[in-house]
């Protein structure tokens, strides 16, 4: 599998189940993702004061390789390491490296319906005191 699809599928798949939790546990009060307060990372039940998103980070550590053939196609392709096999009596010469290579990719996660209330109730309060009519948080 190319380094690319492989990233893309993981944080689909991150994405759509953290989706899917949201939806499946929301009537039982179980938050999957809650808003916070700041960095404090903690959710404190109908406080109003809790409306940011947490950023996720998304660890990868992945071994890769760098394989360049001579016969057939002809190219270099970054792949993560799998074994394959060939076959239709296709013969090719290889040369392959393995590299790890170890990045983050940050994200947000969709909002809880409890992050869009305190927002709504945030920006209520705010207009409530005078201040412009523009809401102060997106």
């Amino acid at each position: 599998m190319d380094l690319k699809d492989f990233i893309k599928e993981t944080i689909s798949g991150i994405i759509e189940a953290t989706n899917d939790l949201q939806d499946q546990f929301a009537d039982a009060g179980i938050l999957i993702n809650p808003p916070v307060y700041g960095d404090s990372g903690v959710y404190e039940e109908g406080s109003s004061s809790h409306r940011d998103r947490a950023i996720q980070k998304i660890d990868f550590d992945v071994a890769v390789t760098v394989a360049s053939e001579t016969g057939g196609d002809v190219g270099a392709k970054v792949r993560i390491v799998s074994v394959e096999a060939g076959g239709a009596g296709k013969h090719s010469r290889s040369n392959e490296e393995v590299s790890r290579v170890k990045f983050s990719i940050p994200l947000t996660l969709r909002p809880t319906d409890a992050e869009k209330r305190n927002r709504k109730e945030h920006n209520r309060q705010w207009n409530r005191r005078g201040n412009n009519d523009s809401d102060p948080v997106v």
